[in-house]
């Protein structure tokens, strides 16, 4: 019985997550418009957060082979998004890193995330915003523990 209730209970919340993301998404999405589809923007998100990486490791972490992350890469760089740059200390790696577009992209987003913590968090008092930041970090390590 306790697992039904555990499993109710995750479901209620992702039910809400989804319904806010949603929301978020539909209201702010004159904002994040953008000519990429969701597979670019997760490799942007990748990048973005690495910094600096290779086309291997991209393909790791996507999950995809390196040439399929070749492809991708080739279209965002035409556009902009994506900047190839050769390793100096090992001119066969190349490190792949945000170009122009990539950084209005997430521009726009960090725009869009100010928008929401005003419009919503700030709803919230600062005790249950630092017991929903603490059950998210909470949450991610065990993601991390189990999954990674």
């Amino acid at each position: 019985m306790i697992c039904l209730e555990l499993y109710q209970q995750v479901k209620q919340i992702n039910e809400a997550d989804y319904t806010i993301n949603r929301l978020i998404y539909k209201h702010y999405k004159k904002y994040l418009a953008s000519s990429i589809t969701t597979q670019q923007a997760v490799l942007l998100d990748i990048v973005y957060y690495a910094n600096k990486i290779t086309v291997g490791e991209i393909a790791v972490e996507m999950n995809i082979s390196s040439s399929a992350v070749s492809q991708l890469i080739a279209k965002m760089e035409k556009n902009q998004f994506i900047c190839r740059t050769i390793n100096p200390d090992n001119r066969r790696e190349i490190f792949i890193t945000l170009d122009t577009k990539g950084w209005e992209y997430f521009d726009k987003q960090e725009h869009v995330e100010r928008a929401v913590a005003d419009r919503l968090f700030s709803k919230l008092t600062l005790s249950e915003l630092n017991e929903l930041e603490r059950i998210m970090k909470k949450l991610k390590e065990i993601a991390i523990k189990e999954f990674i």
